[in-house]
């Protein structure tokens, strides 16, 4: 079968279990779906002008770029058996590799897994060295069962992953009937890695920054030190519930509390100056500033009250003073945006697969939204340029999605596990829905990943780059009027690749740059520059016409 006739024989997408909250596309959208799929099965390409070279010739045709950035999976987990792809090999009909099993002292084999919900692994830097196994790529079941050897019988997150463990599980069409109809249509990527490896904080920030990094003066760039696993993080219960005024918040006589004044050298009489200081001014609730006078103020000796205000440091809210792309897309007058869903986010901090989510919307940063913690945000009066996305459809819809736009998903339809992967998918064909329905379809690019790995089994071992990347395999698709028809894109990419493409085309090649941008910071390198990372623009065509739009009926608008 040629590959034109075997594309042609998946067109078809098949029909998902219509959720709650749903908004469907009309008759209208349904009749734009099968006439743009009878263009693409008919074979009929326009060719652009030859030898154009105009002010809008080659990438500078794509007048906005939209990056959607999902939650949490491999690409092998996704499309580990499309064809063609570089994916899960296959020995007399079963994928050929058998991972260790430390649960039954034998080895596992990759299997297909049909669950709308999944479980996932742990993803930590430390749990990717594991993972990758010096190339090996044979860690991930490991590091799953070990994280489950953690459980408590109260902690329902963890339980949520009790055994048996689906790390080395794999979707295929069935599951992903959105995901794999744009890869038939467009540009499938199948050696995109994420650019760090390590967990949705420092992955979030290499989406904005291209570095994860912690800053010890405000404003500061140059104070600012490599953290690919344990950057400077919102402040949360969780964090101060580890410390000294954590353990003793809801009670002195409590065997936490008991061990961490023990250890401390604490006596009774400075124990109950502690609790009074903790009830009163050391809450989660309460801010860094608040704890911290109180601390200055306490009649402690000076080695406890340093340990004391450690403590209370992490209520404070962090700084992220090194320079993330939206700086240079000021400079230069380019508009951007970030539209994050309001809802909440998972605060898996540690070595966690699963967690408790925390609130998320344009107004609070958290991993998911870190942009509002740069000070080139703040120095640039940009808060307003992250909002909520409710507002994306109608910007799409109407033409007034600006150059650059980032979309940052809640956690209900993110995919980050317990969450479904057809409400995510769903979810993704709504955005893309709105911006084919735009009248800047034509000159729009969309960029789909996700943004680390998940713990879920890749076969691929990733290139070694400045000592923080890359990360994992993860899915990436390139969604556009210019994006080539049913092409695998073979070549070594990261979300870097991101922002070369949006700096080759809005800045004139500018790059985030330390040395050039007026704002040095330490970070590694200049990632843009890697010899190992290929050009994102080999995906399109700009010599065709603009394709036509390809509108998928399962899709949800929120």
């Amino acid at each position: 079968m040629t590959r034109q006739r075997w594309l042609a024989s998946r067109l078809q997408v098949p029909r998902l279990q219509v959720p709650r909250k749903r908004r469907l596309a009309g008759a209208a959208v349904i009749a734009a779906l099968v006439t743009g799929l009878a263009m693409v099965i008919a074979g009929v390409v326009r060719s652009g002008p030859p030898g154009d070279t105009g002010p809008e010739a080659g990438i500078h045709k794509i007048k906005h770029v939209v990056i959607i950035s999902q939650e949490n999976r491999s690409f092998d987990s996704y499309f580990g058996t499309y064809p063609g792809a570089d994916g899960i090999a296959m020995q007399d009909g079963q994928p050929a590799a058998c991972l260790p099993d430390p649960s039954t002292g034998g080895c596992s084999r990759p299997f297909h897994n049909p669950a709308d919900s999944n479980k996932g692994g742990p993803h930590s830097h430390a749990d990717a060295v594991k993972d990758i196994d010096n190339g090996a790529m044979d860690g991930f079941l490991s590091q799953a069962v070990k994280a489950l050897s953690g459980c408590k019988s109260t902690d329902t997150a963890c339980l949520h992953n009790a055994k048996p463990t689906d790390v080395l599980g794999y979707h295929d069409r069935n599951e992903l009937p959105n995901y794999w109809a744009y890869a038939d249509n467009f540009v499938l990527q199948d050696h995109m890695f994420a650019a760090t490896a390590s967990w949705s904080l420092p992955a979030h920030l290499y989406l904005v920054s291209e570095w994860s990094a912690k800053c010890s003066k405000a404003g500061d760039p140059s104070s600012c030190v490599n953290a690919i696993q344990d950057p400077a993080d919102a402040p949360y219960k969780l964090t101060i519930q580890d410390t000294l005024i954590g353990k003793c918040q809801d009670s002195l006589h409590l065997a936490p509390c008991q061990a961490a004044l023990s250890a401390a050298g604490i006596s009774p009489d400075l124990a109950a100056q502690i609790d009074q200081l903790v009830a009163a001014s050391c809450k989660p609730t309460d801010s860094y500033a608040t704890c911290k006078a109180a601390v200055d103020a306490a009649d402690v000796p000076p080695d406890l009250k340093q340990k004391l205000a450690a403590a209370a440091k992490k209520l404070d809210v962090p700084d992220y003073a090194w320079t993330d792309l939206t700086y240079l897309l000021h400079k230069h007058s380019v508009p951007w945006a970030y539209y994050v869903f309001n809802g909440t986010e998972p605060d898996c901090r540690n070595d966690a697969a699963t967690c408790d989510p925390v609130k998320q919307d344009s107004k609070t940063p958290g991993h998911w939204n870190p942009l509002l913690y740069f000070d080139t945000v703040k120095e640039d009066g940009e808060q307003g340029n992250i909002k909520p996305l409710d507002g994306f459809y109608d910007d799409a819809r109407e033409g007034r999605l600006p150059a650059v736009t980032w979309v940052a998903p809640t956690d209900e339809v993110s995919e980050h596990p317990p969450n479904k992967v057809s409400t995510g998918q769903e979810y993704v064909a709504g955005l893309v829905n709105a911006i084919m329905s735009g009248p800047d379809w034509d000159s729009t690019a969309i960029f789909l990943t996700w943004d680390d790995w998940g713990g879920f089994y890749d076969h691929v071992a990733p290139p070694a780059v400045d000592g923080n990347g890359y990360g994992m395999r993860v899915p990436g698709l390139v969604i556009s009027p210019y994006a080539k028809q049913g092409y695998i894109d073979h070549q070594v990419l990261s979300h870097d690749a991101y922002f070369k493409f949006i700096e080759d085309d809005f800045l004139g090649g500018e790059r985030l740059n330390p040395a050039t941008d007026g704002r040095p910071d330490a970070r590694p390198g200049v990632r843009e520059d890697s010899a190992v990372l290929g050009d994102i623009a080999a995906a399109f065509d700009f010599n065709q016409a603009p394709r036509p739009r390809l509108l998928l009926p399962n899709a949800t608008t929120y």
